[in-house]
């Protein structure tokens, strides 16, 4: 199975009831965002979920996802530590 892997790593400290999550693939950036995203509305959440979905049916490519899920965890707030 194809997990849409990214050439970064993108690392997240999502506070106390996440903790810290490695996200190498847009897979994992989609289960990220629809189960455990602190923040489920904004511009940049929505544009992540489309985008990430998108690449998984091969339709934009994964380093596309990669960015909008970085600035949806900026919209959010989050703190990264790999761009």
């Amino acid at each position: 199975m194809h997990c849409f892997w990214w050439d970064k790593t993108v690392e997240l400290e999502l506070g106390e009831s996440g903790g810290h999550r490695s996200v190498k693939s847009t897979r994992e950036a989609v289960e990220l965002l629809l189960l455990r995203w602190p923040q489920k509305d904004g511009r940049a959440f929505a544009a992540a979920k489309r985008t990430c979905i998108q690449a998984l049916d091969g339709k934009v490519r994964t380093e596309k996802a990669r960015k909008a899920f970085i600035k949806a965890a900026e919209e959010a707030h989050i703190s990264i530590s790999s761009h």
